[in-house]
């Protein structure tokens, strides 16, 4: 009777629903290069090897977003190497609908989404449904948000340093 009940048991929780990990950055520093879209600085350069090492050691990331400017690419593409994947790039025409796709080709797993300063907490909010996080200033960088969306519904998030 009790394997059968450990048996039982361990069917159930294969069948759990997993949470679904949204992980949004603001690329890393970029060159001052008169451009619209300048590549990363050597700092930044850093920073992107950093945030894919941050990312491999606390996350298991199955997919790598970015919006398609050379600093944002630049940010995602260390991690993407690192995990054996493409770097997806995204337009922010519809950004709703850019996270109701990622939710549902993600579901239950973690993903990396490179963003701006006023983009990456824009689609932080949005997830939270509530303006919880201001643009980021445009000197700061090295912050990025985890967004936990749970089987039941709820919301979590946090906002930490690297």
């Amino acid at each position: 009777m009790l394997i059968s009940v450990g048996s039982l048991q361990a069917q159930l929780t294969s069948f759990q629903e997993k949470e679904t990990t949204l992980i949004f950055v603001r690329h890393a520093e970029k060159a001052d290069d008169g451009t619209k879209d300048p590549p990363l600085n050597e700092e930044g350069v850093k920073r992107a090897e950093v945030l894919s090492k941050l990312m491999t050691e606390n996350f298991s990331i199955s997919a790598v977003f970015s919006t398609p400017y050379k600093r944002t690419l630049q940010t995602a593409q260390p991690l993407a190497e690192k995990i054996g994947q493409v770097v997806q790039v995204y337009n922010f025409t519809d950004p709703g609908e850019l996270l109701n796709s990622i939710k549902e080709a993600h579901s239950g797993s973690a993903v990396l989404i490179v963003g701006h300063s006023n983009t990456t907490p824009m689609l932080v909010n949005m997830l939270l449904g509530a303006k919880k996080y201001e643009q980021l200033p445009e000197d700061e960088y090295g912050k990025y948000f985890v967004v936990q969306l749970h089987p039941d519904g709820a919301v979590t998030d946090q906002k930490l340093s690297y």
